[in-house]
Parts: C-alpha cells; structure tokens; sequence
C-alpha cells in the first residue's frame, strides 16, 4: 500500500525503525493496540513508540505541543515539565520530544592559534570525523561479498582523547602540519541529539499518542489548563500542533475553497434562469444532499478527513444537475400553456428516468474506489456515491412541491418580461 503523507527519517546511528505488514485493517489495529502496551518494557533505555500508518497530511504525533526560544537546557527543562503533564493523564500514550537522547561526543575548543593557521571549528572536526571513522576510498569483494576499503587514523590514535591530540593536521594557509593540541582542545561533554528549528527559532516539540479511545481534542483540553500553569521565562512561547491544529488549518482552505464553489455556481444559475427563487430552489439540494455524504461516511467507516471534504466539493457541483433539469422542464411546460402546479408534476413524472439513470451510473462508477477500502479514496467516493443517491431522491420528492409553493404566476410574468427585453 502507498502512503503518501510518510516522510522517512534522515539515517542516524540512534534511530532504528521496523515495519510490519498485516493482512487486513483489522489486524493492523489489533497489533497497534497490543504493541503500544508492551513497547516501553521491550525497549527499556530508548524511546520507542509505535506508528500506525494512514493516509491524511504528515503528522509525528496526534498531540504535539511546540515550545519555541533559544536556550536548549531551558527548553529541555520546559518540555521535560510539559511531557510530565502529558504522562500523567491516562489518555496519553508513548510521550516523547523531537530532540532525541543526548549522545556523549567530543567538544572542539579552538585557540588564538587556529585562527592565523586558517582552521575552524567545522574544518578541524571534519577532519576528526572522517579520521576516527574513516572515508571509503574503494570496494573489493571477497566471492559474492562486498567490502569496503576504509582509510582512517590507526588504532594507536583512537583510543583517547590524549592520544587524538597527538594528530597532526594540515593548515589550509601555510600547508604546515601542526599537532591538533597546538591549535585546539578536546573536552569530552554530552551533546543534544537534534536540535529542531521552525521558523528559524529553536524549537522542541512533546509528542504524544492517544489510547482507550480519546481523541486529540479532548487529550488537548484535559491538559491545555495544566500546561497554561508553566511559567514561560521572557522570550519563550508555547503552541499546539498535531491532529486537531493541521486539521483546523486544512478544513479552513478547503472551507474558503467550498465558499468559492458555491458562488461561482449561484452565478451561473443566475445568468441561466434570471430568478433568485428559482436559483434559490437549485441550491438548497447541496445542504440536502449533507445528510446522504454523512450517512455514507458513516456505513462505510470511513472518517470525514482531506478526500472527503474535497469530495463534498465535487458533490455540490454534481448535485444541482438533478434541480436544474426538474426546474428548466417545468419551466418548458409552463410556457407551452400549462399552470404551475401541473407543470411541476409533469416535468417531476417525466424527468425521474434520467435523473434516475444519471444518478445510479455516477454511484455505480464510484463503487470500486468503496470496495478497495483505500484509506485516500473511499472517503471521496462514499461521500459522492451516496450524496448523489440521496440527492437523487430528496431532489425528485421536494423540488417540484417546493416549486410549486414558491414560483407565483407573476414570477413568470415578470421573468418572461425580462427575457423579451434582453432579446430587444
């Protein structure tokens, strides 16, 4: 299966990964749920936690909280207190920070000397990487097996950080070597795993999972009171991501997106049919036609994510078709000498064939993309298929009584006036 939202992590020697297959959704959660329970006891003296794939906009975790400054022990010190919080409500799960373990490395401290010799703090510890765990030069292979050559510092020069020093390094100026403890020093010190910026400012983020059925927002409203609680020093700013602050940020594009949709197809109608009335009863069927998409969401399972709510776009384009065919026949009818209320329930008897046949063959085309179940499609299709069904029905049953409730013969008077005059 192709997910398309997944963003691998870049390699690193404190990162491991293992992906499961499984047979079926139902499997996959069963796993999820029993892997989430026990991951903590398997992997003891990491930070592990498990990933269930879907489809949707890339998130690390259903619950981020986002601390922002520029001092790393203090945001160190603030997420420690927000991954506190978080541990301790029961609806949390596998709670961790984006900066990772700290790792026990080697600190470079160049002196006056560097400087004037043209080396800095980048240069000498390239140098020092690419010595102690070395630079392929070649590849020979031994039968079927591939080796790589590796030209790096002996071992007499690894063993400490005494015996490093005694390196002697090449100045990009004078073209001298000189011994690294004449130029530098080597303080062995704990450093951070990653350091993450958002907008160019340092930011660490606390994760979190959800478990027993919680959902986000709820998790975020239990500990949001908690977490206002911390005293953030002068320059420091706390914010939320995760589920609920992408899904916010993506419904309120889609939101303007389905705006524009709707005004652009009153206009239309507009300049088609010249009557608000009659404009106004061929869009009402895109509310109508809500409760088929929630209902077909809710038969299939499916959540009310990105495809569905594009798919509801596309349903509010589709479904006007039905009243604009029932409206413009009557509309027929009336002119050729028949009364509103006939016409109505003429053009409703005589146009339910096609509306029928249009309707079903839209719904049946959408079938396949249900069946597959895919997590990205069958939200699309499930809020087409059934809206465009329901539409169907809803629009045949109501639009031909509620033309004939609002449309006065006058209405006709005054729109065929309109018409004669534009031909003028």
């Amino acid at each position: 299966r192709f997910y398309y939202n997944y963003s691998p992590e870049m390699p690193s020697a404190e990162f491991a990964q293992i992906l499961i297959n499984t047979r079926n959704k139902r499997s996959t959660e069963s796993l999820y749920k029993d892997l989430s329970s026990k991951v903590d006891s398997l992997v003891p003296e990491g930070t592990p936690y498990v990933r269930l794939m879907q489809q949707g906009q890339p998130l690390n975790a259903h619950v981020e909280i986002r601390i922002s400054g520029d001092d790393i022990e203090k945001l160190k010190m603030l997420a420690g207190q927000a991954g506190e919080i978080l541990r301790n409500n029961p609806g949390s799960a596998m709670v961790r920070n984006d900066f990772r373990e700290d790792t026990y490395g080697i600190g470079i401290i160049l002196k006056e000397e560097a400087a004037r010799l043209g080396f800095t703090t980048s240069s000498v510890s390239q140098m020092l990487y690419t010595g102690i765990n070395g630079y392929r030069v070649s590849t020979m292979y031994e039968g079927d097996n591939r080796v790589d050559i590796v030209l790096r510092l002996g071992e007499n020069y690894r063993r400490s950080t005494e015996d490093l020093e005694n390196v002697y390094i090449q100045s990009p100026v004078t073209r001298s070597s000189v011994p690294l403890r004449q130029i530098a020093s080597l303080i062995p010190e704990w450093h951070t795993g990653r350091i993450v910026h958002r907008n160019g400012i340092r930011t660490i983020t606390v994760e979190s999972e959800t478990r027993g059925g919680i959902l986000p927002s709820e998790l975020l409203k239990d500990v949001r009171p908690i977490l206002k609680k911390i005293n953030l020093p002068s320059g420091y700013r706390m914010y939320f991501g995760g589920e609920q602050a992408n899904r916010q940020e993506t419904f309120g594009y889609m939101s303007i997106a389905l705006v524009i949709s709707l005004i652009v197809i009153f206009v239309v109608l507009l300049f088609q049919f010249r009557n608000l009335k009659e404009v106004g009863l061929v869009m009402l069927t895109i509310p109508l036609s809500l409760f088929g998409a929630i209902f077909g969401l809710f038969i299939t399972g499916n959540d009310f994510g990105f495809t569905a709510f594009t798919g509801l776009i596309s349903l509010s384009g589709i479904v006007v078709r039905n009243a604009i065919i029932l409206i413009d026949h009557t509309n027929e009818l009336i002119e050729k000498g028949m009364n509103i209320p006939e016409a109505a329930y003429e053009a409703g008897k005589r146009r339910l064939r096609p509306i029928f046949l249009t309707a079903m063959a839209a719904a049946i085309g959408a079938l396949p993309m249900i069946i597959s179940g895919s997590p990205l499609w069958s939200p699309l299709a499930s809020v087409i298929a059934f809206g465009v069904v329901w539409s169907m029905v809803i629009s045949t049953l109501t639009i031909p009584v509620l033309y004939t409730v609002a449309i006065k013969p006058a209405d006709k008077k005054d729109n065929d006036r309109s018409k004669s005059s534009n031909r003028e």
